[in-house]
């Protein structure tokens, strides 16, 4: 590879730096040198040549005034003995030739090798002339030549004599560059080598060798003394490393058995919560049948004593279901067992109707609840069994917590995009000190007035992960002393052509995404297929491992959503069996378990391409995952003028293509001219039936208007057949499908086809 200049060494360097300062300094001076004498031999030469020419001139001045033509070659016969002139030429008055003569130099040309560059870079000749002149008139010019030769071969001798020098000093230089590596180089070359060992060996202990007490050995001492600070250091450092590895390990494993314990303490309580529950239900059972029938005569009348007594053991009763009830459901919420069932419902309803099955409940503490505002028409998507518990949590509390011949206000209020439901008390309000702690479990607080209202303390807990679960939050407002205000907000469930028509979802198209669900339970199945098929997805359905396996075998897949509890195998094992298959290395997995934080942790970050939602499923969150991992890929959005005067059939073609298009509606024969004269549409979907005159009439606007354009006509029993092969599809209203409109609308679908389906 070649060197560069900062590659070499830097004895190197140094010898090549002072051969290279020399040979420019000898250079220099012999250029300056060598011009300098050239100009002045130059300039003496052509002074000595005219003041010869005047001195010859003079001379010659009475044989050119007595046209003395021997006399003046006698004159310039006396220029022979100046070697260096070759020619000399004596003219007359009238610039006619009176006298010339050529002299032999001596110089023989010999075509050598200096001769050939002294001719080649100077002038080889220099020519001076006098004029003669006599009693101030002139009587004639005399004309010298020299030649240069003997002038510039003395210069270029000199030259090269100093060439010679300069290449001496410069070997010279050299020489003593190389004398000076030992003294200045070398120890710095050392020092560089040891930098190199402790760096590629990383060993502290090497030091480098002291060569003299001038600055570079001040250097060297202060690398061996920072060597030895970094050796100390590095052995600090290794032995801190290693005891806290020693501790790390040791914190580890107390760690991972800390887990384990509250691990296994959860799931024992878990299982206690479940089985004491579960078993105390059969022993309540009978108490409160056999306390009921006491209560109602089964053994004849009984003392007032005993009537009371009896009541007290059945309110306890109650209190004691109620209380394992909750305990249920707090138990599901945590395991993520418990179902919800997410469908639209209209609010107003619910809340009316949970406020009368708690008005009941409300006239033990002589207390009233009333329905002070109303939003109707606002529909939410929840499940309206955990939405009535939720309501009957907050009516129940207002009522315990209100005085005697009080009034709770319930009412529901638009916020725009979400709703209120608010539930106001007029007791003596949420101590300060308390208000932290309203939602938590077993909450309550601790004046005597509030424990014997009684109660378990896990309501407005339970109440609290209910409506989160269902996409909403919860909160309150209190004044001490003047009452509480619980109130929870739901997003308002928009109502779309899809959903408000039943059996109107498009069928699934050939470009859409192809979905597996993973699901052993049928109901939770069919609700993942109404999300997923309602934004456009294909959806096909696996009961168990085996099953997913095999449809995954023999069907391309954009995804799958899995439960981790299936019937033949584990949801982590089949996620590692998927991630190990080339075919499904990367396909994109959507766990949907209630053992999300279990499944997580046994799978770790190892696998990319796998989401996680828990349980129960929130529709939007469900959606807005799916979407990011495959978008689904609906038609292209082309504009499409529906020409119809049925508002409820528009709703139902708009339920059919599932939003896929932009559709404009226009419910009149003006109106429709106007508007395909004025804008750019794609397909005009046409009926024929329109309240001011015949849809077929509009055909020669869109030809005259927008050439282009798909027509398609919506014929209830009209028929024309002189128009009918004007337009690119004919479909009947009564045997109308969704893919027979999409069909028509792309432009797959052949006006034959759909001409024929009419027959």
């Amino acid at each position: 590879m070649k060197q560069t200049l900062r590659d070499l060494p830097i004895a190197r360097k140094l010898g090549l730096l002072l051969a290279l300062n020399t040979t420019l300094a000898v250079v220099a001076i012999a250029l300056v040198f060598s011009v300098g004498t050239a100009i002045t031999r130059y300039q003496d030469a052509r002074s000595q040549l005219i003041a010869l020419s005047e001195v010859m001139g003079e001379t010659s001045r009475a044989a050119l005034a007595f046209n003395d033509q021997d006399g003046a070659r006698v004159v310039l016969e006396a220029l022979r003995a100046r070697l260096d002139i070759t020619r000399a030429t004596l003219t007359d008055r009238r610039g006619a030739a009176f006298v010339g003569m050529e002299f032999d130099s001596g110089h023989e040309h010999d075509g050598s090798l200096m001769e050939r560059l002294v001719y080649g870079l100077f002038p080889s000749e220099m020519v001076v002339s006098h004029t003669i002149v006599d009693e101030g008139e002139v009587i004639g010019r005399i004309e010298l030549e020299i030649h240069l030769h003997h002038i510039w071969l003395g210069l270029l001798k000199s030259l090269g004599l100093m060439v010679v020098i300069g290449v001496v000093l410069s070997g010279l230089a050299v020489y003593f560059g190389l004398r000076l590596r030992s003294i200045l180089v070398d120890p710095i070359l050392g020092l560089a080598r040891v930098s190199h060992q402790v760096s590629a060996r990383q060993d502290y202990s090497i030091r480098a060798v002291k060569a003299g007490g001038d600055e570079i050995g001040s250097l060297v001492d202060d690398f061996n003394r920072m060597l030895s600070e970094i050796q100390q250091r590095d052995e600090a450092l290794q032995q801190e490393h290693a005891n806290l590895e020693s501790r790390v390990e040791q914190r580890t494993a107390d760690l991972q058995r800390a887990v384990e314990e509250a691990r296994q303490a959860n799931r024992v309580k878990s299982e206690f919560l479940s089985t004491v529950s579960h078993e105390l239900r059969t022993p309540l059972t009978a108490i409160g049948g056999s306390i009921g029938l006491l209560s109602g005569g089964a053994l004849g009348s009984l003392a007032p004593e005993v009537m009371a007594l009896l009541q007290i053991a059945q309110k306890n009763s109650q209190r004691l279901s109620q209380l394992i009830n909750d305990l249920l459901d707090v138990e599901k919420l945590l395991a993520g067992k418990l179902h919800f069932d997410m469908l639209p419902h209209e609010l107003m309803p619910i809340v009316e109707q949970a406020v009368t099955e708690n008005q009941s409940y409300a006239e033990q503490f002589q207390v009233v609840y009333s329905l002070t505002e109303h939003a109707e028409g606002l529909s939410v998507e929840v499940d309206a069994l955990r939405l009535h518990q939720v309501l009957a949590n907050l009516l129940s509390n207002a009522a315990k917590f209100s005085p005697a011949g009080g009034v709770v206000e319930v009412g529901v209020r638009s916020l725009g995009e979400h709703v209120r439901v608010f539930v106001r008390d007029r007791g003596l309000g949420i101590p300060p000190a308390f208000q932290g702690r309203v939602f938590e479990k077993f909450a309550q607080a601790d004046a005597s007035d509030v424990r014997q209202k009684g109660g378990t303390g896990l309501g407005l807990a339970i109440s609290r992960e209910l409506v989160e679960r269902m996409g909403g939050r919860i909160g309150f407002e209190t004044v001490p002393g003047q009452g509480t205000c619980f109130y929870f907000d739901l997003p308002v469930w928009q109502s779309t052509p899809t959903s408000s028509m039943a059996g109107l979802i498009p069928e699934p198209l050939p470009w859409a995404p192809r979905i597996l669900v993973v699901e052993d339970d049928p109901d939770i199945a069919r609700m993942l297929r109404r999300m997923l098929e309602r934004v456009g997805y294909v959806v096909d359905f696996a009961a168990d491992g085996a099953e997913a396996l095999q449809q995954l075998g023999q069907t391309a897949y954009a995804a799958i959503t899995l439960d981790l509890i299936l019937p033949d195998m584990r949801g982590e094992d089949l996620v590692c069996y998927l991630r190990a298959r080339p075919a499904t290395a990367r396909l994109p997995i959507v766990v949907i378990s209630a053992r999300v934080d279990e499944g997580f942790r046994a799978l770790g970050e190892q696998f990319e391409g796998v989401e996680w939602l828990a349980k129960p499923i929130v529709q939007s969150k469900l959606l807005a995952l799916m979407a990011a991992i495959v978008p689904p890929k609906p038609l292209p959005q082309r504009r499409v003028l529906h020409v119809e005067d049925d508002t409820l059939f528009h709703q139902k073609v708009l339920g059919m293509v599932g939003g896929r298009f932009d559709f404009e509606l226009a419910t009149s024969l003006r109106e429709a001219r106007a508007r395909v004269a004025l804008e750019r549409f794609d397909v005009v979907l046409l009926d024929i039936g329109l309240p001011d005159a015949s849809g077929w009439e509009l055909l020669a606007d869109i030809r005259a208007h927008q050439p282009q354009t798909r027509v398609v006509v919506l014929t209830g029993s009209t028929r024309r057949n002189d128009v009918e092969h004007a337009v690119d599809a004919v479909l009947h209203k009564d045997h109308l499908s969704a893919q027979q409109l999409l069909e028509a609308i792309d432009g797959t679908r052949q006006p034959q086809a759909a001409t024929g389906a009419l027959a």
